[in-house]
C-alpha cells in the first residue's frame, strides 16, 4: 500500500500557500480560496457591488492571485494584506466599470451604522476577527467627516477627485481629512 507523500496544506501559512501557488500548485490556490473567498465577497458587497458582480469579483481576484502570486514578496507585506489588497483593487475596478449604473454607486450602508466599517468577516481566521475589532475601534476615534472620507476612498473605491466631488468638498480638504484620518488610524493601531 502506497501512501500519498503530499501532506495536507490545511495548516500551511498564507505565505507558504502563495509560494506554492507561484509554482503552479492548484491545491494551494484552493486552500487560499477556502480562507478568503468569503472575505472577498463581503468586501465587494461593502463596496456596493450587486450579487452577480460580487461573484465576478471573487472569480477575478483568484484568477489574479493565480497569475500574480510570484509578485508577492513576504519581506514587504503579510500575505493576508497582499491578498486583500488584490481583492480591493479588483472591487474598485468593478465599481468603476459599473459606474454607468447609478444604483451600483450608492453606499451599501448608512454612515451611522456601527457595522458600516466592518471588514469582510466570513472566512477569516481568528486573527482576522481580532483585526476587524481593532480597526472598528480605531475608526470610532475619527470624526464623522474623517470617517466619511475613509469610507468613500477606501470602502467605495473612489479616486480623490471623484470622492471630493461626491462629498461636495474641495479636493484639498478631502486630502487633508484623509491624511489626518490615516495618521489617527496609524496612531491608534500602533503602526509606525
Amino acid at each position: 500500500m502506497v501512501k500519498c507523500a503530499r501532506m495536507s496544506l490545511e495548516h500551511f501559512s498564507d505565505e507558504a500557500l502563495l509560494a506554492l501557488v507561484a509554482r503552479g500548485d492548484q491545491e494551494a490556490l484552493r486552500w487560499l480560496y477556502r480562507r478568503y473567498a468569503g472575505s472577498v465577497l463581503a468586501l465587494a458587497k461593502r463596496m456596493g457591488l450587486d450579487a452577480a458582480a460580487r461573484e465576478d469579483c471573487v472569480q477575478e481576484v483568484f484568477q489574479r492571485i493565480w497569475q500574480g502570486a510570484a509578485s508577492f514578496d513576504p519581506r514587504k507585506t503579510q500575505a493576508r494584506s497582499w491578498l486583500l489588497a488584490v481583492a480591493h483593487h479588483m472591487a474598485v475596478d468593478l465599481v468603476r466599470r459599473n459606474a454607468a449604473r447609478p444604483k451600483a454607486l450608492e453606499p451599501a450602508h448608512d454612515e451611522e451604522d456601527p457595522e458600516a466599517f466592518d471588514l469582510p468577516g466570513p472566512g477569516l481566521d481568528e486573527g482576522g476577527v481580532l483585526d476587524r475589532v481593532r480597526i472598528q475601534q480605531a475608526l470610532a476615534a475619527l470624526s464623522p467627516d474623517e470617517r466619511r472620507v475613509i469610507e468613500v476612498l477606501y470602502y467605495q473605491g473612489y479616486a480623490h477627485g471623484e470622492a471630493a466631488e461626491r462629498l461636495g468638498i474641495p479636493l484639498g480638504t478631502l486630502k487633508t481629512r484623509a491624511r489626518r484620518a490615516l495618521e489617527k488610524l496609524r496612531e491608534v493601531l500602533g503602526e509606525a
